[in-house]
């Protein structure tokens, strides 16, 4: 019958290296954490993550598709599914609406992903973790103590409804993942193109940070 519509956070592990380190400084058993909306038998997955797969921490404001979820493409390990309060989820709507616009010229924020494994944070307007995205959109960004994934998922009072694969994901829930998000792989960059494309981005993030701190 499958798992009824609404809206879920999705954690995550992959074998990539950023993965691996990102798990090794939290001690989590996942690194990656994303707002799904599961309406008419699809999958809808907004984070902030990388814009291509060649360029790791040159992230934005993303819609996941279907290939960043499997081993193949983004070597994702495992997956687990948590079903938000009602309360939560109605907020969650409403949020993602209103923050969308806003959220387009941001940008991943390396300074805070490493503040996060050391208990704290560095915020920003404009440029987001994962795990900061979804405090954001859940409201609970300036709830006191809430730093990393665990935080979040204990915060929001989700309740983990699966754990598991892609596949079985699909058929748990009895619906698709979205997947357009195909030129995820074909925006590959040369590696010196993608390691230019990378500094950059995060220059641009650091020099936001920085100036939204001074008087």
């Amino acid at each position: 019958m499958g798992a009824p519509d609404g809206v879920y956070l999705l954690s995550s592990a992959a074998g990539t290296v950023v993965s691996k380190m990102i798990r090794l400084g939290t001690g989590g058993r996942h690194g990656h954490l994303t707002v799904v909306f599961l309406e008419d038998g699809q999958l809808r997955a907004y984070s902030f993550a990388r814009r291509r797969w060649s360029t790791p921490l040159d992230g934005a404001f993303v819609e996941e598709g279907r290939d960043r979820y499997t081993f193949e493409g983004g070597r994702c390990t495992e997956l687990a599914l948590f079903r938000l309060p009602a309360a939560l989820q109605r907020r969650a709507r409403e949020r993602l609406e209103w923050l969308r616009p806003q959220l387009a010229g941001c940008l991943y924020n390396l300074p805070d992903a490493v503040a996060s494994a050391l208990g704290f944070r560095v915020r920003s307007r404009a440029a987001y973790t994962c795990v900061a995205f979804c405090a954001l959109t859940l409201g609970l960004d300036r709830r006191p103590g809430v730093v990393s994934l665990r935080d979040v998922l204990r915060a929001s009072g989700a309740k983990m409804v699966y754990r598991g694969s892609l596949a079985g994901l699909e058929d748990f829930t009895g619906a698709r993942f979205w997947d357009g998000d195909s030129a995820f792989y074909s925006r590959r960059l040369p590696k010196a193109q993608a390691v230019a494309t990378v500094l950059a981005s995060q220059s641009r993030a650091i020099a936001r940070i920085i100036r939204e701190r001074l008087p």
